[in-house]
């Protein structure tokens, strides 16, 4: 009897594995690993592709569809909790010294503004292994925002978890560029 499947000798070297690592302006100078996380992280390119409907059609026709609308996001469910973290999960909020009379003993984290451009990070990027490279895939959102609640929740026995879904922003500069690209690497086959 024939069996159908999709396995084949490269199959275990095309894997995306672990909850891989979530960055900040990714190959910048300003480069920062956001930290650990659980319950891993989640790379979505949402898009709304339009079907062109035409009388005489009796259903849809090649060639008939437009990209109306793309929202690409990078969720990080983040475990460490830095003082930056909290503030990049906060859109347009400040942060300053916390002073007391024996000197610094916090870092305060406020909001009093409206977002402005200056709050927008040039990228967030979702970076993992793939099991038969020795290259990473990268996942990035360009002009990236927090733009969910901010909610961190304890409990007993447990650890609190940040979830932040960053969101790319279309420069108004070209708005013809999706603000997201993917970097998949070379897989050697044969070996």
């Amino acid at each position: 009897m024939t069996r159908y499947h999709g396995i084949s000798t490269e199959t275990v070297k095309r894997f995306l594995i672990d909850a891989g690592a979530v960055y900040v302006n990714y190959g910048e100078t300003s480069e920062r690993l956001l930290g650990a996380t659980r319950g891993g992280n989640q790379f979505v390119v949402e898009q709304d592709v339009k079907e062109i409907e035409m009388d005489g059609a009796k259903g849809p026709v090649k060639g008939a569809r437009r990209i109306v609308e793309v929202r690409a996001r990078i969720v990080a469910n983040l475990l460490e909790l830095t003082a930056e973290n909290l503030k990049l999960a906060l859109a347009g909020s400040n942060m300053a010294d916390y002073p007391t009379s024996a000197g610094k003993t916090h870092d305060k984290i406020t909001r009093n503004r409206d977002i402005v451009n200056s709050d927008y990070v040039t990228n967030v990027a979702l970076v993992g292994n793939i099991s038969g490279a020795d290259n990473p895939f990268v996942g990035i959102i360009k002009n990236a925002l927090a733009v969910e609640n901010m909610e961190l929740s304890t409990e007993a026995r447990e650890e609190g978890v940040l979830e932040v879904t960053f969101e790319g922003h279309f420069d108004p500069s070209n708005l013809d560029a999706e603000p997201w690209e993917i970097r998949f690497p070379v897989i050697e086959s044969g070996s």
